[in-house]
């Protein structure tokens, strides 16, 4: 599948305070889920999650962040964004938006087609949820 034409923002290494609401949660949660702890990472995304309501979205997130190992997640503290963490804010908010194709083809920067594919039912769930609680992961 081409890449030309994908969204670019956010931008990698852009400064992570600078994003949406929906997306910094998003972000701190990933990072959380990928970070060494004794919980391991389905609890440690669930308590960031929790802080807004949304504990039940941890499971849908560990589905779709263990099919996609092209994923590089900064340390929680990092002040800017990775790459990969871009790729998947980006992927996040068009599916947010109703862009479901867009979305699964800049996830097919993070993993091979099916694994992408695999991953859409549970990044939409996560999406729709966050919307429904008023989080958008855009701007404006």
């Amino acid at each position: 599948m081409a890449t030309r034409g994908l969204p670019r923002w956010p931008q990698a290494d852009a400064d992570a305070d600078t994003l949406a609401e929906g997306a910094r949660l998003l972000l701190d949660a990933a990072r959380a889920w990928a970070a060494p702890g004794p919980a391991g990472p389905l609890p440690q995304a669930s308590l960031v999650l929790a802080a807004e309501d949304l504990g039940e979205l941890a499971l849908p997130l560990d589905s779709a962040l263990r099919r996609l190992p092209g994923l590089v997640l900064a340390c929680p503290l990092c002040p800017r964004l990775a790459a990969e963490e871009s790729a998947l804010i980006a992927a996040l908010a068009a599916i947010q938006r109703g862009q479901r194709s867009l979305g699964l083809a800049v996830l097919q920067s993070l993993a091979p087609p099916l694994q992408a594919y695999q991953a859409m039912p549970a990044l939409i769930a996560v999406a729709s949820a966050m919307a429904r609680a008023g989080l958008s992961l855009t701007r404006g």
